[in-house]
């Protein structure tokens, strides 16, 4: 299925790093579509491509209150806590997202690099192949991630 053009718009401005333009964008759209956790999401994405990660924490907890059921806001958030230092509530913010997270290699590719920074190669590795075996592509971006470099000769 195609995607709504608002949305193609909005992606193709963050692409060009034109921060202002994709928020207007998504301040034009009908209150329906720019409550949409797609919208939310953008907004999440811009804020961190600004380093405005508070923010963009602020906006991932009003999505998952908004839309428990979506995997954004909880992998956002959770991102956005580990990136202000406070991974072990990033990895309890990822974990009390919804069941359908663990459908997602990047729920365990997340858990993975949180898991590290923590000082836990062990379990970080167990999740690590967990979100290989789920989709390969992982091993490939595993091995260029510099949270996980420090595990790079078990991948």
């Amino acid at each position: 299925m195609d995607e709504p053009y608002w949305l193609d718009r909005t992606r193709g401005y963050i692409d060009l790093a034109m921060h202002h333009e994709a928020w207007c964008e998504l301040d034009n759209l009908p209150p329906e579509k720019r409550a949409s956790p797609e919208a939310q999401e953008m907004r999440i994405i811009i804020r961190l491509d600004q380093q405005d990660t508070e923010e963009a924490l602020s906006l991932s907890l009003l999505l998952c209150d908004a839309h428990p059921d979506n995997h954004a806001g909880f992998i956002q958030g959770a991102y956005c806590l580990h990136q202000l230092g406070r991974t072990d509530e990033a990895i309890d913010h990822l974990q009390s997202g919804p069941e359908t997270l663990l459908d997602e290699p990047v729920y365990f590719y997340n858990l993975a690099c949180y898991e590290l920074a923590l000082g836990k190669p062990q379990a970080a590795l167990t999740w690590l192949r967990q979100s290989i075996e789920m989709d390969r592509a992982f091993r490939a971006r595993a091995l260029t991630d510099p949270d996980l470099v420090a595990m790079r000769d078990s991948i």
